[in-house]
């Protein structure tokens, strides 16, 4: 495959505000609470990706394959054929009410870094959705593994996603997470004008082709995906 300096989400106004898209090489980094749109935002770049002849692998936490097509499509992101063709690979991971749900999780992070690494040659974008239901077992030094070997891996002209819920993990590993990302974008729900809306806060997209605008005003429309709201916005 020729090189790519970026990712597109499939949306251009969305790539416009984000300088043109998901930089690559990147290790991306996206945290928001539930509501805030997060699983919306990393099925929007994996669309994307797919729309654009690349290839993903998508670990879940959060639901079974069946359900992650059906969740995409009810927003627009129909991804079925993709899977059906091998382009889309789905990976859940399932340990709600299991007993031995905590010993396991302590090496689940271990077993997808490992994964990572040993497919490398057969994706080009690597989600994990979500990474703190992962890691909150693990070990600090396990963690800080697991993002070195990201690291590493996206040199290769990779992108890997990361999707992480605020509070989960200890503020320590976070802020090692923060910085060691490439790029770091939070989302949280906010009002404007007696409007309930979500905001994308772009920290940091290291990389980025153009201007990054700091925060993004959006909704989920069923008929579009993401859908950018005509808003400035200033910081709180």
């Amino acid at each position: 495959m020729a090189r790519r300096d970026v990712v597109t989400t499939g949306s251009e106004e969305l790539d416009s505000r984000l300088g043109g898209g998901i930089p690559v090489p990147s290790l991306l980094l996206v945290e928001g609470d539930h509501g805030t749109g997060k699983s919306v935002v990393v099925q929007q770049i994996a669309y994307g990706a797919l729309k654009s002849g690349l290839r993903v692998y998508y670990i879940t936490t959060e639901s079974t394959v069946r359900e992650l097509l059906l969740q995409a499509k009810r927003v627009s992101f129909d991804m079925t054929n993709y899977f059906l063709k091998g382009f889309l690979k789905i990976f859940p991971v399932h340990m709600e009410g299991a007993r031995w749900a905590k010993n396991i999780a302590k090496l689940l992070l271990q077993i997808v870094g490992n994964f990572m690494v040993k497919t490398m040659s057969d994706w080009d974008l690597f989600i994990v959705d979500s990474f703190s239901v992962l890691a909150v077992y693990a070990s600090t030094s396990t963690v800080l593994d697991f993002l070195t070997i990201a690291k590493n891996v996206v040199s290769q002209d990779k992108l890997v996603i990361l999707s992480v819920h605020p509070g989960v993990l200890s503020e320590e590993i976070m802020i090692r997470a923060r910085s060691v990302c490439d790029g770091y974008i939070r989302l949280r729900a906010m009002e404007i004008g007696g409007m309930m809306i979500k905001a994308m806060e772009v920290v940091k997209l290291r990389g980025a082709l153009g201007p990054v605008d700091s925060l993004i005003a959006f909704d989920v429309d069923p008929a579009f995906g993401i859908k950018v709201l005509p808003l400035s916005l200033a910081k709180a």
